[in-house]
């Protein structure tokens, strides 16, 4: 079941050298890292407290008091169901990493087999399964694709590609480990939007 389905066969293995290979030249792993590090599973809570903040400044700056409440009740709802499925990724990729402990490409291929640029002594080397980077990129696109227009949409798809190859790139994943954890991002999309509609009465006045 194991060789079936998650190393394809032998598959996995095959597509992760050849596209870790083709993605270490020059300054190109470079690039990687720093799209790595945006899609870091940390960043987002920062930038979600940020803009909270951000919201309830510009909510105090609203003399309206019509316009400020219709302003609040809209955003805080969205951003109460935000923080609810981000809370229940982050909960789902948590225990999946500490429990299924599947060792990263850099500590399960030989030494000079693959190519990395990160410091492998600052990870955890079994921590491959599933990727929160790759499946992060799908979240954020899953929370803008309904306030962004098509080239946005465009540019976002291709994030998640780079994201995903970035894992590569750096021998942290497995492609196997990217592919699942995207189709884990939207089962956890699906379970944080019921828990959200079961308990809307009691968080939402």
């Amino acid at each position: 079941m194991f060789e079936v389905f998650y190393n394809f066969c032998g598959l996995n293995q095959e597509i992760f050298l050849f596209l870790n290979k083709i993605t270490n030249i020059g300054f190109i792993p470079y690039f990687f890292k720093i799209i790595s590090f945006c899609f870091n599973i940390a960043n987002f809570a920062l930038i979600y407290i940020l803009y909270c903040i951000y919201f309830y400044i510009q909510l105090k700056k609203t003399k309206n008091d019509k316009k400020r409440q219709n302003k609040f009740w809209h955003n805080y709802n969205k951003l109460v169901e935000i923080g609810i499925i981000y809370g229940v990724f982050g909960l789902i990729f948590t225990a999946l990493k500490f429990s299924v402990n599947f060792p990263r490409p850099y500590c399960s291929l030989p030494v000079d087999s693959f190519m990395t640029i990160i410091n492998t002594a600052n990870e955890r080397c079994f921590s491959s399964f599933p990727s929160s980077h790759a499946a992060l990129s799908v979240l954020v696109t899953y929370f803008a694709w309904n306030y962004i227009k098509l080239p946005l949409k465009i540019l976002m798809i291709c994030v998640i590609m780079l994201v995903s190859l970035s894992r590569i790139s750096l021998a942290m994943h497995y492609p196997s480990d990217i592919i699942y954890g995207i189709i884990i991002t939207f089962i956890t999309i699906l379970i944080g939007k019921l828990i959200y509609r079961i308990f809307a009465n009691h968080i939402i006045i």
